[in-house]
């Protein structure tokens, strides 16, 4: 495996900044596709219109700016004292829609206040990563064992799970242990702590598979694709798009074919409309945002700022990567958003404060204004 230890560079070199301009620039460019798409699919519907939907999903990415530079701004010991107080708020968040029955599609995934509705599982896996950050910076030198580094973290990440499992909401459920998992083993935990609950995971997911009818025409649905299905609907309309696409708003499919075009399968819309210039520009993109977020992995030097930064490029790119696998056809259907384009207002807002957090941290470092020595001293 890579190692992800900073190379220690000089605080004087502005490689943080540079690279933190390209970042802005791929986030922003994504953010400005899911603001045309938002126009071209839900645009066409009666009940909408071209500059209702500007209105609406510019309000979305101003909310979004707003907590992008709040992110940015606040102190990171600040984010470090309020990350785990932040996280279990969160999980009891998740917990409303069940506790209030607030069920949407026969699931109890949504709170509403007034007129407004929103995810908990949205910021619940923002303050997870945080807590996570917290939690593996404090292990220290102990985080390769199994009392200090592994047991807090997958403690957590099942908390999380567990509470998701009951709204239900399977597909967030096993983001939130991968994203878990594969942070603690970037940080250090011992990869073979992870083998005998990975073996009960499987178990739970066969058992679930046989007990829920749901799951299981999941499973069946994505190893038999039918045309008639959500994932088999997407694909006609990636294919269709041919070369070139059909042109910007003159794609069909997304009117009444394709469930969820403007969230989950809005990556079908793009295709059918931009052809494979905008299918390679959004896998360009989400690349390009991994590869920049890797460079400040490697030169952050304090571990806090370190997970952090590492946390919200692996929560962003495998949320990408599950979007994308699930419309061609590689993964279960599952209600994952694509960040920055699909119109969903948490997610998006969400995912701006992840990147203004990474900028800070990024910055933070660069500064030499902050060390988790005292939380690592900690017993």
């Amino acid at each position: 495996m890579t190692s992800l230890a900073p190379s220690h560079p000089d605080r004087s070199s502005p490689s943080h900044l540079r690279e933190l301009d390209w970042l802005m620039l791929v986030t922003m460019s994504l953010c400005c596709l899911g603001l045309v798409m938002a126009v071209s699919v839900l645009g066409a519907q009666p009940n909408y219109g071209p500059m209702a939907v500007m209105k609406s999903q510019g309000s979305k990415l101003l909310a979004g700016l707003v907590m992008f530079f709040v992110a940015a701004a606040v102190p990171m010991s600040v984010v470090r004292r309020l990350a785990l107080p932040a996280f279990f708020t969160a999980v009891l968040c998740c917990l409303l829609p069940w506790l209030l029955g607030m069920k949407v599609n026969g699931a109890h995934r949504w709170i509403r206040i007034g007129t407004m509705q929103f995810q908990p599982v949205e910021p619940a896996r923002f303050f997870l990563v945080l807590g996570l950050a917290w939690l593996l910076a404090r292990a220290g030198n102990g985080v390769a064992s199994f009392r200090r580094g592994f047991l807090p973290a997958m403690g957590c990440a099942l908390l999380l799970a567990a509470v998701l499992a009951l709204q239900p909401d399977n597909g967030n459920a096993l983001i939130v242990l991968g994203l878990t998992s594969v942070l603690a083993v970037v940080a250090g935990v011992r990869f073979f702590h992870f083998a005998p609950f990975a073996v009960l995971a499987i178990g739970g997911l066969a058992v679930a598979a046989m007990r829920l009818p749901y799951v299981w025409e999941r499973i069946t649905g994505f190893l038999h694709t039918r045309p008639d299905s959500q994932v088999g609907l997407g694909l006609i309309a990636v294919g269709s798009g041919g070369t070139f696409g059909r042109g910007i708003g003159q794609g069909w499919m997304k009117m009444g074919y394709v469930p969820e075009a403007h969230n989950d399968f809005v990556f079908a819309v793009i295709a059918e409309e931009l052809g494979y210039p905008g299918t390679l520009f959004v896998l360009v993109a989400f690349t390009a945002f991994g590869a920049v977020c890797y460079r400040l992995i490697t030169k952050v030097r304090d571990p806090f700022l370190r997970y952090v930064v590492c946390g919200y490029s692996l929560m962003i790119c495998m949320q990408a990567a599950a979007n994308l696998l699930v419309v061609s056809g590689k993964a279960p259907a599952k209600g994952i958003d694509l960040p920055f384009v699909s119109t969903g207002g948490t997610s998006l807002m969400f995912c701006l404060a992840a990147v203004g957090l990474i900028g800070n941290a990024a910055r933070t470092d660069r500064a030499g204004t902050f060390s988790t020595a005292a939380v690592a001293r900690i017993p």
